[in-house]
């Protein structure tokens, strides 16, 4: 854009994209998720005006709880937000069980906390959402809601929404999710995420209902324990938020068994349904499921994508699950959209001039592609094998290996480490 240029909001764009004064940007950002706020807030606190179009009213945020690992949750404090504000739960027992009820291994994660600069902790998603809208908003991020996206122009770095306004901006950044309109535009023809072959049933029980009956109350014993129960074609995952007042449920079954659709986070799952997949386990355990309330219960189709052959396109970049879709097997889908973000904002400072954009975002690839992918294969390795279905694993590394990759990374630090390199050997802009 040269001059300026009269949108259909009617606001002016004038001459901020000079490649002789850099000025802030003007950034739109597609997707006010958890990538599309936490990225929001990293390039709004870099001085750049930051407006996200959201498809709903945010009155339907639902959502379970998530992990917060070492690599991001300093990020998160980067930028001022502290997840033990919010209820975060460290995370200080991990522990497996036959679905028996017998123990494979239970392991005292506590001395992690001497190991790594920042705690593994466990936060409601709903939680976490609001955090990063109050800080957003508090840095002058402008989040229209009802504004439904139908694609962008890669070509006048142009949002287009459903009801025919063209929104133009300096950067167009795709956190619209596995369903991404952003990712047909930049890629330049329609894509579609396909079943990962598993589902899962997700809701909250309440602790002190857990611990009020003799039966189950040993399962909420130690306080920051995630439990994982491992059957034929059937898992359990549970780990406390809120405050530990709450426990957070992932029960993963073949697809072929659950009845669930593509594309609705938040279709109703039935609870007999649920009750009779798991009633091969133990009676503590099915006495735990019977505990769910019937109209919480959730069912969700994991999804999956293969590898994108790029993320950018022109000044329009894809981020988070439209870039990367990830199975939840090692809870590190909200992490690498974080990490996306604080990327993006260290790659973009102030000062940074219109005609370096695209380089930046050579860089932001650079930095973020290759992890992205690492973690993406692991945690497809990592989920429910389906009988009769064919899956060679990758030997990626160990799972101390992994660990030690994914909690010591620093996504800010990283990608200001690649661009300080390329600037000092002359390469980059």
């Amino acid at each position: 854009m040269n001059g300026t240029t009269t949108h259909t909001n009617g606001s002016s764009h004038s001459d901020i994209n000079s490649d002789s004064t850099p000025h802030p940007f003007k950034i739109i950002i597609a997707g006010a998720g958890i990538g599309g706020l936490f990225a929001s807030i990293c390039l709004a606190t870099a001085g750049h005006s930051v407006t996200i179009y959201e498809s709903s009213r945010f009155a339907l945020e639902t959502g379970a709880a998530i992990h917060l690992a070492p690599n991001v949750n300093g990020l998160l404090r980067k930028y001022g937000i502290f997840p033990e504000a919010f209820g975060a739960v460290t995370c200080e027992w991990l522990s497996q069980l036959k679905p028996d009820g017998s123990t494979v291994f239970l392991h005292d994660l506590r001395p992690l906390g001497k190991v790594y600069p920042y705690p593994w902790q466990l936060v409601h998603r709903i939680d976490l959402h609001n955090a990063l809208k109050e800080k957003a908003r508090s840095l002058g991020v402008e989040i229209k809601l009802q504004s439904r996206v139908k694609g962008a122009d890669c070509e006048k770095t142009s949002l287009v929404l459903e009801s025919g306004e063209v929104v133009e901006g300096d950067l167009v950044i795709g956190a619209d999710g596995v369903h991404s309109v952003l990712r047909n535009s930049v890629l330049g023809y329609d894509t579609l995420p396909k079943p990962s072959g598993t589902s899962a049933f997700r809701f909250l029980i309440p602790t002190s209902e857990i611990k009020s009956d003799p039966r189950t109350a040993h399962f909420v014993e130690r306080a920051g324990e995630l439990a994982m129960v491992y059957g034929d074609e059937r898992r359990l995952v549970m780990y406390p938020c809120r405050d530990n007042t709450e426990l957070n449920f992932a029960a993963m079954i073949p697809d072929h068994e659950s009845g669930a659709t593509e594309g609705d986070w938040n279709q109703a799952g039935s609870k007999e349904t649920l009750l009779k997949l798991f009633d091969a386990f133990s009676d503590d355990t099915k006495a735990l499921l019977e505990k769910a309330p019937p109209e919480t219960v959730k069912l969700w189709k994991l999804l999956d994508h293969d590898a994108l052959p790029n993320w950018t396109r022109g000044n329009v970049v894809l981020m988070g699950d439209a870039a990367h879709p990830f199975l939840p097997h090692q809870g590190q889908g909200g992490a690498q959209a974080l990490e996306d973000g604080a990327a993006l904002g260290a790659l973009l400072p102030l000062g940074t001039l219109h005609s370096d954009i695209l380089y930046r975002l050579e860089l932001y690839t650079s930095s973020r592609c290759e992890r992205a992918t690492v973690i993406q294969n692991y945690s497809r390795d990592s989920g429910l094998p389906i009988k009769g279905e064919t899956h060679v694993k990758r030997e990626i590394m160990n799972p101390m290996q992994f660990t030690e990759y994914n909690f010591r990374h620093d996504a800010f630090d990283h990608a200001a480490s690649l661009l300080k390199t390329k600037s000092e050997d002359g390469v980059a802009q």
